[in-house]
């Protein structure tokens, strides 16, 4: 993937609200991939009435339908070399790893995986955050996006955000 953002969070509810925060922003389920490990399910991104998430407006009767999309993709690739611990990937990436053989994916380390987005001197970071619980949103954009979108992860939450 070329052109995308990445941002790192630390915890579903704040990877939810960036999800929420894009979807404001127009872009499709199918600009956005998930990097997670497989503690986390489906169920983990659902948004709670009771949070914080539906403040600021960004949560309309329309809203869901992306994150929805996204989490509804999930696909557990498998146990990866580094350490067995398995990964939940969504979204366009998905298509990626399955044209290249989830087997491949599966014997490979995590770093091959999120590689698709992040410059390879940074993969060990990411690749230890997503084994500790973090979790990667990566989301393709355009000239007239970028900032936005950075704005959106940034203001969700995201402990680092990059572009590739």
């Amino acid at each position: 993937m070329s052109n995308v953002i990445t941002g790192l969070f630390g915890n579903t509810s704040k990877a939810t609200l960036a999800i929420y925060r894009l979807e404001a922003l127009g872009i499709k389920d199918s600009e956005i991939s998930i990097v997670a490990n497989d503690s986390y399910t489906k169920d983990d991104f659902a948004v709670d009435e009771g949070t914080k998430a539906a403040e600021g407006g960004i949560l309309g009767a329309a809203s869901g339908g992306v994150l929805a999309a996204i989490i509804g993709g999930f696909t557990a690739v498998g146990a990866v070399a580094t350490g067995g611990a398995g990964l939940l990937v969504a979204g366009p990436l998905v298509a990626a790893l399955a044209a290249g053989g989830a087997g491949a994916a599966a014997g490979g380390a995590v770093g091959a995986i999120i590689g698709a987005f992040i410059p390879e001197h940074e993969i060990k970071y990411y690749e230890d955050a997503i084994k500790e619980g973090s979790i990667l949103l990566g989301v393709k954009y355009t000239s007239d996006n970028k900032d936005d979108i950075k704005e959106a992860l940034e203001n969700a939450g995201a402990e680092n955000v990059s572009t590739a």
